[in-house]
């Protein structure tokens, strides 16, 4: 009774953990295609990037207040804002800097869907890997292990087999610039994992991740504000701010915003082998959808480049697994090897 008491608890864990898991594959994967689809499809009203962050940042921040006033409940809503902002000036101009690191990131990322395809970017945006992994050793002091070296070196060798394909469709509003969009990519990755370094650096405490990202909104907003105009103020005069926005670009914004969440509820629910065995899975989905609908060609390098990637991914985070995995299965063939002989013997 007790063992079967015990199954019964952990299904509905086991079930959230699976649910959760699906949830990341399957958003990673329809990112990364409906980013691309969004800004290389022939339309006559192209959106701005530098608008749809701006939109997305005012998405987060209503799901983030939303989510504080439910968990917090309405009378403390209010009080609970107030005592982690207004209260914590410091702690709060604290997020500042990586708040506006990733203003640019978002930037960049949707500079790079104009001119990779969905499945490169998917592979390539891995490098974010050794991006945390260098601003952990530069910030926080963090030693990486010589698996995890090796990982990183199997990552780059996998991103450059992928990237030494060439695309050979074009955009609708130009050629592409696949060299300019990998650099875009890595340049948005790297900046992800200094603001993710820094952020971990300077913040103490235990604080919910609505109230973190709501501290955030506090700079990042403006910050997209000024940036949308800097970049595109003449044409948003001239025309309007939501220039080209239809259900499509409606729909991008609002799954690069619920990007977050995903992120947040897989770390909490969801160990790290689970989380790396969703991202391989979201690679092949990405890699899938490419073909039929981008009619993306997958050589035998882009296979090459996609596998080791995601063995690097493994590698990486897990290294005392993958090479108890290896170092098992070399000592079975050992002991398969030697039992003939051993039965000869007797």
């Amino acid at each position: 009774m007790d063992k079967q008491e015990a199954k019964t608890e952990l299904r509905p864990d086991y079930r959230r953990k699976i649910g959760i898991l699906g949830w990341i594959c399957i958003h990673n994967a329809v990112f990364t295609l409906i980013m691309r689809y969004a800004r290389v499809r022939d339309v006559e009203e192209m959106f701005l990037p530098s608008v749809a962050v701006f939109i997305t940042e005012l998405l987060k921040i209503a799901i983030c207040i939303s989510m504080v006033m439910y968990e917090e409940g309405p009378s403390q809503f209010l009080p609970t804002l107030r005592a982690y902002t207004i209260a914590q000036p410091l702690d709060t101009l604290k997020v500042c800097v990586p708040a506006m690191l990733y203003v640019v990131q978002n930037t960049l990322f949707y500079i790079a869907a104009s001119h990779l395809e969905a499945a490169v970017f998917a592979i390539t945006s891995q490098t974010k890997i050794f991006a945390a992994a260098v601003c952990s050793v530069a910030l926080l002091g963090k030693s990486i292990s010589p698996p995890q070296w090796v990982a990183i070196v199997i990552l780059f060798c996998g991103v450059s087999l992928v990237q030494s394909q060439k695309a050979e469709a074009s955009v609708a509003h130009g050629e592409q610039a696949p060299i300019f969009g990998a650099l875009c990519l890595v340049a948005g990755c790297f900046i992800s994992g200094c603001a993710g370094a820094y952020t971990e650096k300077i913040v103490k405490g235990r604080v919910s991740i609505w109230i973190r990202n709501t501290q955030m909104a506090i700079f990042s907003i403006p910050a997209c504000l000024l940036s949308m105009y800097l970049q595109d103020g003449v044409f948003i005069s001239e025309n309007r701010m939501l220039y080209g926005f239809d259900s499509v670009v409606w729909f991008t914004v609002f799954w690069y915003g619920i990007g977050g969440i995903s992120v947040a509820f897989c770390l909490k629910y969801a160990d790290v082998v689970s989380k790396d065995f969703a991202t391989s899975v979201a690679i092949i989905l990405s890699t899938t959808g490419s073909i039929f609908i981008f009619n993306f060609h997958v050589t035998i390098t882009f296979m090459t480049g996609a596998v080791l990637v995601m063995f690097a991914i493994f590698m990486y985070s897990s290294p005392d697994l993958v090479l108890e995995k290896i170092c098992c299965k070399g000592t079975n063939r050992v002991e398969d090897e030697k039992k003939p002989m051993i039965n000869e013997q007797v």
